[in-house]
């Protein structure tokens, strides 16, 4: 059964409803949740990044946010920390979580129109540990801590890889650990 979302024209404003599907091929304005984590330790400031599963619909085995998806009809940006469970396997208060704000993308990807609003949050964790994580097999591949300045120097051109540190997901789900200076991204 394909997703129901709520659909919005380009002030927010609330025009109906149209299945997962209508959304990305017509291009409606829709609602996501997008939590990035900060891992906070002595060894520094580092926001996790997932690997998505190489068999979603957008963006496959693509690095990502740490935490992101789509709002269903009626849900509300709280409603997206079900996300958060989802695609991490941590179960999670809304209050623990800083708001950003909201922002607009619009993106084309292959014949996907993806207008979203995003509503962006930052859960600060106070550990540079991954064991906690139980990634969703069939949402992420991955989970990979980068350096906050080093990602702003990636954002900003200053740099073209980074390294990170974390690990893979096999199809079996066992974790396969990626060292810092392994891998870049």
């Amino acid at each position: 059964m394909d997703e129901i979302f709520d659909v919005f024209d380009e002030e927010m404003r609330l025009l109906g409803t149209a299945s997962r599907q209508e959304v990305h091929r017509v291009g409606h304005w829709h609602q996501t949740f997008h939590c990035w984590v900060l891992h906070r330790s002595q060894a520094g400031d580092f926001l996790l990044l997932q690997r998505r599963h190489r068999t979603k619909d957008t963006y496959p085995n693509k690095l990502d946010i740490s935490c992101a998806g789509h709002l269903a009809t009626k849900e509300s940006p709280a409603d997206g920390v079900r996300e958060i469970w989802e695609e991490l396997g941590i179960a999670m208060e809304f209050a623990r979580l800083h708001k950003v704000g909201v922002f607009q993308s619009a993106n084309i990807w292959q014949d996907v129109q993806d207008n979203e609003f995003c509503n962006v949050f930052v859960w600060v964790r106070d550990e540079d540990a991954l064991t906690d994580y139980r990634p969703a097999l069939e949402e992420v591949s991955g989970l990979y801590l980068i350096r906050v300045e080093e990602m702003e120097r990636l954002c900003r051109g200053q740099l073209e890889t980074a390294p990170v540190h974390g690990f893979d997901l096999n199809d079996a789900g066992v974790r396969c650990e990626r060292k810092t200076g392994d891998d870049a991204v």
